[in-house]
């Protein structure tokens, strides 16, 4: 009699301990998933292109190293993939020039994803992003 009423009342307690558990469990953050680590490698790709010219007199980006490259007489649609690590606050950065006003259009992806895009309908533009 004894050990059957022991169990009738272990019930509510484990009952209790497991509701306690998963309310624990879902009101924990996982700040992991909410922040990113950093240096972190990752793919990048510029894109220059226009519905109005062939070719740029100059396209800049930032390369592999964070230094700049300059592509003097790109032809368009241009595009530009690399590996990358970054650090918190790196900045990526996309122009271009032309000698006369066109319509262009640049974009910044990350890991296949635009984090920035803007068209220009001038002789010059330039994009950035910054990582956070």
């Amino acid at each position: 009699m004894k050990t059957r009423l022991n169990t009738l009342l272990m019930i509510p307690v484990t009952i209790f301990a497991l509701i306690f558990s998963l309310l624990l469990s879902s009101c924990s953050s996982d700040s992991s998933s909410n922040t990113t680590s950093y240096p972190k490698n990752v793919e990048i790709m510029y894109r220059v292109t226009s519905t109005t010219t062939n070719s740029t007199a100059i396209v800049q980006y930032k390369n592999e190293t964070g230094g700049n490259t300059d592509v003097t007489n790109a032809s368009l649609p241009y595009t530009k993939s690399l590996q990358r690590t970054v650090n918190k606050n790196d900045v990526l950065s996309l122009g271009y020039g032309t000698n006369t006003n066109q319509t262009v259009k640049l974009e910044i992806l990350v890991g296949n994803t635009v984090v920035k895009s803007q068209t220009f309908q001038s002789t010059s533009g330039a994009v950035t992003y910054l990582f956070e």
